[in-house]
């Protein structure tokens, strides 16, 4: 196995298992423009698929945060950074499960962008799974630099995390909420390659 070939298999490693279960309704691929629901859930155009950014949370679109003594509204804010990613461009998404409302799971890209990736290093979100969701070890590194540097959401050191913030309002948790730090940082597949590490998984 060539090395890039190899660093793409570690990394979906923990998806190995829904690679291998897959279920006959889960599509291998999701494309097209997108209408954003909240910063983590789309719909597709024009068949309303709703799809979920696997191993990603974002603060409520009603949170703010304040940092540095200046108040702002966090949520939207992660919401908006979505909508300038997405707007006007194709998002190709690549199944790898279903949560517990049945919506799709899935790794999710503009061009060579992995959206989820990309909005944790920018301090957009978090890495994050619900319980019995594939997680995606290497996101939780991507992180941990983020919030090194103090970027987006951890300037604010009192912001409520989502998976929190409902029980905080006296709301039911609408999941298991799990957190499971990871190992080392390792490259991200693009789109094109992650079917093709599914499939030497046996997907």
């Amino acid at each position: 196995m060539a090395p890039s070939k190899l660093l793409i298999a570690l990394v979906l490693l923990p998806c190995q298992t829904v690679a291998q279960s897959r279920p006959i309704d889960l599509p291998r691929q999701v494309f097209g423009r997108v209408q954003v629901i909240d910063s983590t859930t789309f719909a597709f155009i024009p068949n309303k698929q709703l799809v979920r950014l696997a191993g990603f949370e974002a603060p409520r679109i009603e949170q703010t945060a304040n940092s540095h003594g200046v108040s702002w509204p966090v949520g939207q804010v992660s919401r908006a950074w979505m909508i300038l990613r997405t707007l006007g461009r194709d998002v190709n998404c690549a199944p790898i499960g279903r949560d517990l409302n049945d919506i799709l799971l899935a790794h999710c890209f503009v061009g060579d962008t992995n959206l989820a990736a990309t909005a944790i290093a920018e301090g957009i979100g978090y890495a994050f799974n619900y319980r019995n969701e594939p997680q995606v070890p290497v996101y939780f590194d991507i992180e941990r630099k983020a919030r090194g540097l103090g970027y987006g959401i951890w300037s604010s050191s009192d912001l409520t995390p989502p998976w929190r913030y409902g029980a905080s309002l006296g709301k039911p948790a609408k999941q298991d909420a799990t957190r499971t730090d990871a190992a080392p940082r390792r490259p991200l597949p693009v789109a094109e390659e992650i079917d093709d590490a599914n499939n030497a998984h046996g997907g």
